[in-house]
């Protein structure tokens, strides 16, 4: 199934759920359909687009491609509270029985935010530093499949950092803040051992004129644009946690 086919069943479930919550007389935030709609355009941006052709040839704008599906794509898709609405939409035995996945242990477990760091981390590492990523240079197959690990590993990454209700788990804003700030320096690392790298990494761009000069922006491009979203993230974290203890201060 090819992407569009993929993000044009997700649109067509969600405006399914949409239309079902609608009629049992449940509203849905504007802002959270915005955000699901917004997530789907920039997978879309990012994997059928001008930046997908370019990524062929160029290291730098394969990274702009991860760092879209990772940074903005799964937040936004998290922001517009799928679940919630699953949740709402479907009848009562399978919400039900969505509800007790969502609270079972092994999904607990990997929506812990250290554990969902961890995997995110290793996905990011892993892929860079394995022959995984030449092979998705080389073979469309295995690129789908690295595409799907980055943004299963976002999801599970930014779901309790969001902790978008009913997320399987809601961290105190200490513990979030904590994972975001392990988070930036490991993520940044990987982006100065590009820029510092003698070398070029991946036969697929050794034969491109300016190769090394283009791993070197790949690895800015990392470096500075993969901790923008974390630093984003960070401000309304501690902003949300102010406004948390001013609520309960009153």
């Amino acid at each position: 199934m090819t992407i569009a086919a993929l993000l044009l069943l997700a649109a067509c479930l969600y405006g399914w759920g949409l239309a079902r919550a609608h009629a049992r007389g449940r509203s849905f935030s504007r802002w959270a359909i915005v955000a699901f709609a917004s997530g789907l355009v920039v997978i879309a941006l990012a994997l059928t687009g001008p930046v997908d052709r370019l990524a062929d040839a160029s290291f730098s704008w394969h990274m702009t491609e991860h760092l879209l599906l990772t940074g903005l794509a799964a937040p936004l898709l998290l922001l517009g509270a799928p679940l919630r609405l699953a949740l709402a939409a479907l009848p009562a035995r399978q919400a039900s029985t969505l509800a007790r996945v969502m609270r079972s242990a092994p999904v607990r477990w990997l929506t812990h935010p250290i554990v969902a760091l961890v995997l995110f981390l290793a996905v990011l590492y892993g892929t860079h530093f394995s022959p995984l990523y030449e092979a998705a240079l080389e073979n469309e197959n295995v690129h789908a499949f690295e595409h799907a690990l980055y943004l299963t590993a976002a999801l599970l990454f930014w779901t309790p950092i969001l902790a978008v209700a009913p997320a399987p788990h809601a961290p105190s804003h200490p513990l979030r803040i904590m994972t975001l700030f392990l988070a930036m320096p490991t993520c940044a690392f990987l982006g100065f051992a590009f820029y510092v790298a003698r070398h070029v990494l991946y036969p697929h761009y050794a034969a491109m004129p300016g190769a090394l000069a283009d791993q070197r922006d790949a690895g800015t491009v990392m470096w500075l644009g993969g901790g923008v979203p974390l630093f984003l993230a960070l401000l309304w974290c501690v902003g949300d946690w102010g406004a948390r203890e001013r609520r309960l201060a009153t």
